[in-house]
């Protein structure tokens, strides 16, 4: 596999090549590829077929590089370009996500109680410990001008499992109509949760602190096929465009 992560790394130094902080392209390689070897160690990877896309809930798509046992891994940056986050907040986002992975396995780790350190809740995330940096034109939005008054911002890039994606899209630009497309499917795991038991007797909160009840939070009109269409449709379109 150390080829395969030399070439996987390299591939992605290549394409920033203009934007590299503090060391040139080999070091920049190496660092990735003893990250993504790191890795490996307790969550075994093997390379993805080729061409092996997956969709991103209507909102674009990206490749699979990397596959464990269970899991598939794309890299970040190509999920952020294809649904538009700038890579800089999606690399930050990250690191949160990574950081609530490392508490939620010392929780796990001391309720086991065995003094030994899991990995199970560290296996979505891999950072490649690249470091890279863009300069901004003047009149870019949202980024101040450092002491010499330049905009930029630092990012690299990471391994993100299948299984987070929909996390980030809900973090995206694209949070407000993807919620609105899951929000059916949503009701149908919720009544399949409840058993099928009488939901206008459980209270419920709406999101702006409206009291209601499960029923009327979870009401939705469509079967579940037709709330799976709606969920994978994308920017707003006919649902039967989406089939």
């Amino acid at each position: 596999m150390n080829e395969i992560f030399h070439q996987f790394a390299a591939a992605i130094v290549a394409r920033n090549d203009d934007n590299l902080l503090d060391h040139g392209p080999e070091e920049q390689t190496a660092r990735a590829v003893e990250a993504l070897e790191k890795f490996a160690k307790t969550t075994p990877l093997m390379p993805a077929e080729p061409g092996h896309m997956i969709d991103l809930a209507g909102f674009g798509e990206a490749p699979v590089h990397f596959i464990s046992a269970d899991e598939e891994y794309l890299l970040l940056s190509e999920v952020a370009e294809a649904l538009g986050v700038p890579i800089w907040e999606a690399c930050e986002w990250a690191r949160k996500q990574q950081l609530d992975s490392i508490q939620g396995q010392r929780e796990v780790d001391e309720e086991r109680g065995d003094g030994m350190l899991g990995w199970e809740c560290m296996r979505a995330y891999c950072d490649l410990h690249l470091w890279f940096v863009i300069h901004h034109a003047d009149d870019y939005p949202g980024t101040k001008p450092d002491a010499g008054g330049k905009k930029w911002d630092l990012y690299g890039d990471w391994l993100i499992a299948r299984d987070r994606l929909l996390a980030f899209i809900a973090d995206s630009p694209w949070s407000k109509e993807f919620m609105t497309n899951m929000g059916d499917l949503f009701a149908h795991a919720a009544q399949k949760f409840f058993g099928g038991g009488d939901l206008s007797t459980l209270p419920a909160m709406r999101s702006d602190g409206t009291p209601t009840t499960a029923a009327e939070m979870f009401h939705t009109e469509l079967t579940l096929e037709e709330a799976r269409h709606k969920a994978r449709r994308g920017p707003n379109i006919p649902i039967e465009e989406s089939k």
